[in-house]
Formats: C-alpha cells, sequence, structure tokens
C-alpha cells in the first residue's frame, strides 16, 4: 500500500477473490490505486516487467520446497534486468518448536456481529525442524442448539538461511543482502526474520540448474 500511496504503479496478487477483495477495501481506504489480480504465485503470467517483486509476510513459507522453484522461476522471468526480489520469512525459534505438540486451545468465545449467534474458535499448531502445520475450527451453534462447524489447515514450510543460500544461485539469483530483522541487523540462530534480496543472474553466470 505505501508504494502505491507515494505513486508507483503496483500490482497484487493473491488466489483468494475474497483476500483480493479485502485488499481492494483497504486500499480505497487510504487511496491506493492499485491492480489487483486474481492469481497464483507458482505459475503467474504478466506482460511486461517489474523493477521489484516482492514476497511478504512468510507467504513464501506457503509453498513446498519444489514449488518454491516454481515461483522463483516465475520472478525471475518478471524481473527487470536491474530489478529486485524481496522475501520476508520467519526464523522458527527451536524453543517454541518443543512446545508445539498439537494441542487443541480455545482461542475465543463471541458473537457473530451479522447472524447474532455464538462463535468459538479452536486451534491446534504441531511443528518440527521442517514446518508448522496449523488447525483451525470455527463452531456456531444455531438457535435450536445444532453445531455448524468449518475447519481449515496450512502448512508453513521453513527457510533457513543455508538452505537460502544454495536454493537461489540454482534458481539464477545472486543474493544481494540478507537480514535477521527489519533493523538491518545481520542473521543468526536467533534471527527472527530471514529477509532476502536478490537480483537476477544471467544464464551461464555461475551456478544454476534449471527445473521444469
Amino acid at each position: 500500500m505505501p508504494l502505491a500511496v507515494d505513486g508507483h504503479a503496483v500490482v497484487g496478487l493473491d488466489r483468494s477473490s475474497a483476500m483480493l477483495a479485502r485488499a481492494e477495501r483497504r486500499a480505497r481506504a487510504v487511496g491506493a490505486d492499485v491492480r489487483w489480480v486474481e492469481g497464483d504465485m507458482r505459475n503467474f503470467s504478466f506482460d511486461g516487467t517489474f523493477a521489484l517483486i516482492t514476497v511478504p509476510a512468510n507467504t513464501f513459507l506457503m509453498l513446498a520446497p519444489d514449488e518454491r522453484w516454481q515461483c522463483l522461476a516465475r520472478s525471475r522471468e518478471h524481473l527487470a534486468p536491474d530489478g529486485r526480489l524481496a522475501i520476508d520469512v520467519f526464523q522458527p525459534d527451536p524453543a517454541r518448536i518443543a512446545g508445539l505438540d498439537g494441542g487443541v486451545v480455545r482461542d475465543w468465545t463471541r458473537e457473530d456481529p451479522e447472524s447474532g449467534r455464538e462463535v468459538a474458535k479452536f486451534s491446534s499448531v504441531q511443528a518440527n525442524v521442517d514446518g508448522t502445520t496449523f488447525r483451525w475450527w470455527y463452531e456456531e451453534v444455531d438457535p435450536g442448539g445444532a453445531v455448524r462447524r468449518w475447519e481449515r489447515e496450512a502448512t508453513l514450510h521453513y527457510l533457513y538461511r543455508r538452505e537460502a543460500e544454495l536454493l537461489f544461485p540454482e534458481a539464477g539469483f545472486e543474493i544481494e543482502s540478507m537480514h535477521g530483522d527489519y533493523d538491518g541487523s545481520s542473521t543468526g540462530p536467533r534471527s527472527p526474520k530471514l529477509l532476502i534480496v536478490a537480483k537476477r543472474r544471467e544464464r551461464g553466470a555461475g551456478r544454476e540448474r534449471r527445473r521444469e
């Protein structure tokens, strides 16, 4: 949003029409002119290239390891010769991972403002050194006592620094900078973030492995 407010041409990509509608409402509220496109970061296609492509807010972790190649390949094809790719993911805390054993927690109970019915949210988180699986349950009780339930599940696949240092060059990128937080600090075992800025490298300019 800030880039669009500053006058830059911005395109937002998401495969959820509901999330795009929500983003559009937020953009209008702050006067941001954004082109919203429904699509998948593994196989998107646009005319032209971009000076900056960002994959923010841990979105890259939603891709399985093999799917990361698809996202990086599409990003490279859409990046201007002097453009940059920026990826923002969190780094797992080993101490916290050890305590995420899949137990179910009741997060809250509140009244739905539209239906007036009571809704309860439950969650379960299970983690290991490779990733974290989140499960959510929402239960709504109607006036007759019947319970209606919705369930969702998502897995985040961790990306570690050493893994990124191998992945990006093999996908045709040169890592320009890597930081452990928004303050520009270096990465380390206890860094909360892994912030990567990379530029495209011409074919044959270094170690590279292409995947079909």
